[in-house]
This record gives C-alpha cells, sequence and structure tokens, in this order.
C-alpha cells in the first residue's frame, strides 16, 4: 500500500514539474515580448530607432542625438519596470480571485508574477551595479550614492517580500501530500520550482545579455522563501487546492510551447516599428 501511493505521489509530482517547467518557458519568454514591447513603443513614440532581440533592445539612434532628452531617457528606461508592476500586480490579483485554477493555469500566473517582479527590482539592482539603465535616471535626478545604496536595498528587501507573498499564495493551493508540518516539502521545492527556474535559464542562455543574465539570477531571492513559508493562520482568501492533471492542462501546455516557439522567432528575427 505504501509504495503504491509512493508511486501515485512520484507520477503526481513528475506531472506538475512537466507542467511548471512549460509553464516557466513560456511565461518567461511572454514577459521578456511584453516588456521589450512596451520600450520599444515609447521608443518609437519618441522617434528613438530600436530593434528588439533575443537579448533585449537595441537602440539605433545614436547617443548624441538631439531626441536623447532627459524626458526620452526617463520614459524608455522606466517603461519596462512600470510594464512589470502592472503585470506582475494585474496577474497577482487575478491568482487571489479566482479560487480554483488548473495546474497549467496556477503555474503560468505563479512564474509570470515571478518573472515580472525579478523585471522590476532584479533590473534595478543590475543597472546600479552595471551604472546603466535605472542608475541613469538617478543620476539624472541628482540622487546621491547613498541613497542608491538604500534604493537598491530595498530593491533586494521588496524581492523578498514578494517571494514570501507568492509563497504564502502557493502554500495555499498545495496538495497536502506535497506539505510537511505546514510546509512545502523540500523534494517537491527543488524538483517543481528550482529545477524548472534552472532549466528556463538553460534553454534561454545563448539569447541572454550579461545584464539580462545577471537580473534572472537575483530573482533566485523570490524563489527561495517558497521553502520555508507556511500558509497563513487566517485563511480568508479560500483558495482551493490544485486539481490532478487534466485534459485541458495537456491542452494547455501545447498552447504555451506553440507560443514559446513562435516568440522565440520573433525574437531572433527582431523586432521594429
Amino acid at each position: 500500500m505504501n509504495k503504491f501511493r509512493t508511486n501515485s505521489i512520484q507520477k503526481k509530482m513528475m506531472l506538475i514539474f512537466i507542467v511548471s517547467l512549460v509553464s516557466a518557458l513560456f511565461a518567461w519568454y511572454l514577459e521578456r515580448l511584453l516588456s521589450g514591447l512596451t520600450t520599444l513603443y515609447f521608443s518609437y513614440d519618441l522617434n528613438i530607432k530600436a530593434v528588439l532581440h533575443l537579448n533585449g533592445i537595441h537602440f539605433l539612434t545614436a547617443a548624441g542625438s538631439p531626441f536623447w532628452t532627459r524626458d526620452a531617457l526617463v520614459t524608455l528606461n522606466m517603461a519596462a519596470p512600470i510594464m512589470n508592476l502592472f503585470l506582475g500586480l494585474i496577474v497577482m490579483v487575478v491568482y487571489v480571485f479566482s479560487r480554483r485554477k488548473s495546474q497549467s493555469l496556477a503555474f503560468f500566473m505563479i512564474w509570470i508574477m515571478v518573472f515580472a517582479f525579478t523585471g522590476i527590482f532584479g533590473s534595478y539592482v543590475e543597472n546600479s551595479i552595471a551604472h546603466t539603465g535605472l542608475y541613469e535616471i538617478s543620476r539624472i535626478m541628482d540622487i546621491g550614492a547613498v541613497f542608491q545604496i538604500i534604493f537598491m536595498v530595498l530593491s533586494l528587501y521588496f524581492l523578498y517580500i514578494m517571494g514570501v507573498a507568492l509563497g504564502k499564495l502557493v502554500m495555499l493551493v498545495l496538495p497536502g501530500e506535497f506539505k510537511k508540518e505546514n510546509k512545502i516539502i523540500p523534494r517537491f521545492f527543488l524538483f517543481i520550482f528550482i529545477l524548472p527556474w534552472l532549466i528556463v535559464l538553460a534553454l534561454s542562455y545563448k539569447g541572454l545579455s550579461s545584464s539580462m543574465l545577471f537580473t534572472y539570477f537575483i530573482g533566485i531571492i523570490i524563489l527561495l522563501p517558497f521553502n520555508w513559508m507556511q500558509e497563513p493562520e487566517k485563511k480568508g482568501l479560500h483558495l482551493k487546492q490544485l486539481p490532478p492533471y487534466l485534459s485541458l492542462d495537456s491542452f494547455a501546455l501545447i498552447i504555451y510551447l506553440l507560443g514559446t516557439f513562435i516568440i522565440q522567432q520573433i525574437l531572433a528575427k527582431g523586432i521594429s516599428l
């Protein structure tokens, strides 16, 4: 009986791993496309030529061009983080208020939130270290080095806080066999979250710039709190546990893979307006 139960749990875990991996891959490419298109739109509106590729957006207008005004610098560097903020918050609201979700939908929303919040706070940390992007806005606004360090520390703190919030939401929907003493089983955490996170990185590694690669690694700060989070004492959200793997999940995974392939091909060719 115990052996049968163990095999059943392992089968469930393997199915959830596949769902998590495919969902993470699609969420990663979709977030890159949306954030890149947001910046590309504003660059077009500001008469600054740019091309969106796999490794990010490349501005073709020379740095000394009169189009590169102070407002243009601020707008283009803030476009993607603000888009990620709205994306992450909207998906979080949908996640909270949709009480029952399929596995594919739940993990897709979890990974979208992970990558969106990484795109906000992780980008600021990377920009502060590399003195690019959002750091340029701080310099333009004459924000001193001390305050920039404070903002970077706050960004790391908010990454952790978002990880705590997402970890509690995850705990509310996980089936009981993947919890122990009201905490996620470490093996489940490593297999369902860390391993897909690493595989997505490996699959998209060649298309990442050094800045995007560093920002991606910073995102681990969001995932780590999942490992020690407990369910909220007052379950006011009343989220239902994830259902077993359904035929709907198979259909969704096919859509996710197709979407990933299409986005990857589009970005490989480059997008310009």
